[in-house]
Parts: structure tokens; C-alpha cells; sequence
């Protein structure tokens, strides 16, 4: 078992970015002291987890734990661990082709795009941009949003305004337009000041677009269910219709940040589909790749990406988006997804895992509210903070996502299990969630 001190500052670390402990933990020595801390970039105060193997809805440990992954990493694996079909789509792409500039096509490249465009956008987005990881696509739908009216001689729309909570990824101008304030912390200096509204109020959306200058708006960006910021905050139907009749009246773009949300992690093939939402650029990236490959993606509508081709625009490339290997385990991904239908078990097991928690919770002392849709749920805390519960989750062997950024919502703890898990899974998460809030009373 991994010491209680050193776990907690790893979460530390991870949640806030810093640790509070300042000495090192006695751990197993499979791997030595000195090379697992030079991982970290920064000087880690303990020495993190190893993780040596992964297998189904499990994460092995050096010394042979096996913990469960009840929130597929980041709210990443889809398709389950140690998927070897994956590494074999990989490795076979790569030994034919390895970096091509990003703007000519290869064979996996071009089929993904296909594979998107007919089996998973939305009508009417024919056409996709590849990036890396999740803030790398929203900072470019950004761009996107700022090109398209370029394109349509509305060069003084540029502001971006999105929901408190929210995080929309860690470049300085998606912190900038964020609302996640532990991860902007010591940051202001260099972020934009972007227009912020309360999560759930369309009329705040309304005055903040007239405060700003209707003018100078470009685009909302929000998430359809907030995430890592929240713990699975849902609006209601209401407020998304109100949300798209004053981007309609004004405007003003809306980029839906799917980055958590896509590919069928909420029951849905998109979390935008369960209100009546129509984005105009779209953005995923973890189920994507399904935590085998980097691999996110930007689409559009065909109005959007048409306006800004007869422009004579383009959205610049990074280095390393969509090579082709990658391509090939997007897609390898896709197909285990679309053949072993994980979409609807994501809302079968979603419902079953939700009602589990929901009768086993209720009630209870350190619970304000267990919310979400599919396989994505959150569960609120109070007086207890997720550092210190997810601490207590993994002492009893299982990862939990520390969710929350204050002040809608300081604490909750993300459940977003790998697709594939079953009623045992289900039974002993909800066991260890119970037995680790019990602990405080």
C-alpha cells in the first residue's frame, strides 16, 4: 500500500499544481528514488504512484496492487486498459510512415477524417483539424471562432466569454478564458481578461454580451456538462435553449468544449445531444484516443469552415497534429467503440452506477448532491475537501478524479469509469466510495 502522505501530496500536486509536505515517503524501491523524481518537472515532496501495467478497469502497481480506475485517468480511457489491438494499429502505421508535415495527407489521416464524418459528427460538419491534447484543440477553435468573422469583415469580434466554474485547458488564453480559479492561480498577470457568467444563468450570457460590446464577441465556449472545474454540473433544458437563442440574436459563435463529454462518455455520442444545443465548432479530444494516443480534433460547421476556405484563411498546424500512427489508433479506437456499441453501455451502466450511489449515499453527512449523465457522475462533498477523499479512495485501492474549483463548487469527487466496466466494478466502487466517506465521520 502506498503511505498515506506521500499519496496525498500527489493528489495535492495534481489538484492545486503544489504539495504540502515537504519530505519524502517511504515507498516501494522496485524503481530507484532518484529516477522516478526526476519525472515530475518540478521537485515532487513525495515520490509518485508507479503504475507498471494497466488491464481492463485496473491500474497495477510496482509492487503488484492492483488499484480500479474509476475515473478512466482524466475522464480519458473509453475502450478499457491494455487493448492490444491498439499498440499493433500503432506500430503497423509507424513502420510504413513516421512524420509527414501536417497539411499533406496520409492514409490514416484521411480516414479518420472519414470515419468521423460518417459515423460520428454532427450533419454538417464535413471537415476536422487533429491537434494533441485537449487545450491545444480549444485554443485553436479560438482561433477558428476570431477567423471565421475575419472571413465576414467583423474584425472587432474577439472576446471569448465562458461560465464560472469551467476549465477549457492550460495554454495562457484558455486559462484566460476559463473559470477554473485554482489552475489561473499566480497566472493573472499574463491571462486576458475574458468575460465570465454564473454556469447556469442565459440571461447573465445576454447582459455580458452587452456589456462587453455585442460587437466585440466572438464566441461562448461551455462545456455541456461541466467537468473538472464542477464534478458533472448539468443545466437544465431551459437554459441551453435560452443560451442558443441569445448566441443566434447576437452573433455570437458557440464552441462546445467536449473534450471530457465526447465520444459516448455521457450515454450520448455527444453531451451537447441530450439539450437542444447546435455548436458551430465542436471540440474533443480524450475519447479520442482513449488513452492509447495524443490525439484531439476541432470541427466545425461547413458554414464556419466554408466562409473562412472562400476567405482565403487557413488554421495554422501544430507540429505534431494528426501524425499518422496516431491516426491509425484513433481509429482503431473508434471501431472497438462503434463494434462493442459503448456508447449505450455507457448509459446502461451510467444509470445502474448513478442509482447505485444515489441509494447508497443518500443521506450521508459528507454528500450535497451526486448529479451527471452516462458515465460520467459527480459526486458534491461538503466539509471534506476531494484532495482528502480521493486520499482515502486509493488507500482503499481506487482512483477517483479530484473535481471542484469554487466557489459553485469547491469539492466533488468525478466518477468516469472506463466503458467497459461491469456490475463488479460498479459494486466495489460504490463499497470503497462508501467505506472512504465513512472514515470521516
Amino acid at each position: 500500500m502506498m503511505h498515506p502522505e506521500g499519496l496525498l501530496c500527489s493528489i495535492h500536486a495534481y489538484v492545486r499544481g503544489s504539495c504540502r509536505y515537504g519530505r519524502m515517503c517511504s515507498m516501494s524501491q522496485t524503481l530507484s528514488e532518484s529516477s522516478v523524481d526526476r519525472y515530475p518537472f518540478t521537485r515532487p515532496a513525495s515520490r509518485p504512484p508507479v503504475v507498471v501495467e494497466t488491464d481492463g478497469v485496473e491500474l497495477i502497481l510496482e509492487d503488484g496492487e492492483r488499484v480500479i480506475d474509476a475515473a478512466g485517468g482524466a475522464v480519458v480511457t473509453n475502450i478499457g486498459h491494455g487493448r492490444g489491438e491498439i499498440a499493433d494499429a500503432v506500430a503497423t502505421a509507424m513502420r510504413s510512415i513516421d512524420y509527414v508535415v501536417p497539411t499533406w495527407a496520409t492514409p490514416n489521416r484521411v480516414a479518420l477524417v472519414d470515419r468521423l464524418v460518417n459515423n460520428w459528427l454532427p450533419e454538417g460538419f464535413g471537415h476536422v483539424y487533429f491537434a494533441g491534447g485537449g487545450s491545444e484543440a480549444t485554443d485553436t477553435a479560438v482561433r477558428v471562432a476570431r477567423q471565421y468573422h475575419l472571413s465576414r469583415g467583423n474584425d472587432q469580434r474577439y472576446k471569448v466569454i465562458a461560465r464560472l466554474p469551467s476549465y477549457h485547458g492550460a495554454t495562457i488564453a484558455t486559462l484566460g478564458i476559463g473559470g477554473h480559479m485554482a489552475r489561473r492561480s499566480g497566472l493573472d498577470p499574463l491571462l486576458a481578461e475574458w468575460p465570465k457568467v454564473p454556469w447556469n444563468d442565459a440571461s447573465a450570457l445576454a447582459a455580458a454580451i452587452e456589456a462587453a460590446g455585442p460587437e466585440t464577441v466572438s464566441a461562448f465556449m461551455a462545456e455541456p456538462i461541466i467537468g473538472a472545474s464542477a464534478g458533472a454540473l448539468v443545466a437544465n433544458e431551459d437554459y441551453w435553449q435560452q443560451v442558443m437563442e441569445v448566441c443566434q440574436h447576437y452573433g455570437v459563435l458557440f464552441i462546445a468544449d467536449e473534450v471530457m463529454t465526447g465520444f459516448g462518455r455521457t450515454g450520448l455520442t455527444w453531451g451537447h445531444e441530450h439539450d437542444p444545443v447546435q455548436p458551430d465548432i465542436l471540440v474533443s479530444a480524450k475519447g479520442l484516443g482513449g488513452g492509447y494516443v495524443p490525439m484531439s480534433m476541432v470541427t466545425a460547421s461547413d458554414e464556419v469552415t466554408g466562409s473562412i476556405s472562400d476567405a482565403g484563411g487557413n488554421v495554422m498546424f501544430f507540429t505534431y497534429s494528426g501524425p499518422d500512427a496516431m491516426c491509425a489508433g484513433a481509429l482503431a479506437v473508434l471501431e472497438i467503440m462503434e463494434r462493442e456499441q459503448l456508447v449505450d453501455r455507457a448509459k446502461v451502466m451510467g444509470d445502474r452506477m448513478q442509482s447505485a450511489l444515489s441509494s447508497a449515499l443518500d443521506g450521508h453527512s459528507r454528500v450535497t448532491e451526486i448529479r451527471g449523465r452516462g458515465l460520467m457522475i459527480g459526486v458534491e462533498l461538503a466539509g471534506l475537501s476531494a484532495v482528502e477523499a480521493v486520499e482515502a479512495c486509493v488507500q482503499r485501492g481506487m482512483w477517483v478524479y479530484p473535481a471542484g474549483s469554487g466557489p459553485a463548487v469547491a469539492d466533488a469527487l468525478l466518477f468516469a469509469p472506463p466503458m467497459v466496466v461491469t456490475d463488479d466494478h460498479i459494486d466495489r466502487i460504490i463499497d470503497i466510495t462508501v467505506d472512504a466517506l465513512n472514515s470521516f465521520g
